[in-house]
């Protein structure tokens, strides 16, 4: 008995699948352009978002995944990171002073009085003190800062006159008390 021929079959071609990956490839493509450009404009938790999109939701884009890990890592020590804190007084001087031009008084103000504890007779940083305490809003610290350094130093006096720092304390009879005594 013959066997009767194996009949060929005719394989269907398998189905597209139903989404695209053009268009995945292409929605990860813009979700990590947008953390790029935020990564750019420093918005850190923002970027950070962004990356998170794109590992949690697009797996099937590998090397897209793996840049995106990158970035990750990148935005979390960024966010992370804290500020070195001064060991000496002199530090703690130099730190208020940044944190002073970078208009973080309430920092540059736990700075500057610390360096003050550890030196209640320097009248740089009672100097400095009072320009931040006047920058701040607090009037009556800041005279009382900048009394104590003309009282240590006069020439205090002569950079008060000039020092934008004190512009809103110009209208207060008691600066012009400190700074122009020869008018009294």
């Amino acid at each position: 008995m013959k066997k009767a021929p194996a009949r060929k079959t005719a394989k269907t071609p398998a189905t597209a699948s139903p989404t695209n990956t053009w268009m995945i490839h292409e929605k990860a493509l813009k979700e990590f352009e947008r953390g790029v450009g935020l990564l750019q404009k420093q918005s850190y938790s923002e970027a950070m978002e962004r990356f998170q999109t794109i590992v949690g939701s697009f797996p099937q884009e590998k090397e897209l995944t793996d840049r995106a890990n990158v970035y990750l890592r990148i935005c979390q020590n960024v966010l992370e990171r804290k500020d070195p804190q001064p060991r000496k007084p002199e530090d703690s001087f130099y730190f208020g002073v940044m944190k002073a031009n970078e208009a973080n008084y309430d920092e540059a103000v736990r700075h500057l009085e610390k360096a003050l504890e550890a030196n209640p007779k320097d009248e740089k940083v009672h100097y400095v003190l009072a320009s931040t305490l006047a920058a701040k809003g607090d009037r009556r610290e800041a005279l009382e800062h900048l009394r104590e350094a003309i009282e240590l130093n006069a020439t205090n006096r002569i950079y008060a006159r000039n020092d934008p720092d004190f512009e809103p304390l110009r209208d207060d009879e008691n600066f012009q008390n400190l700074i122009h005594p020869e008018e009294l």
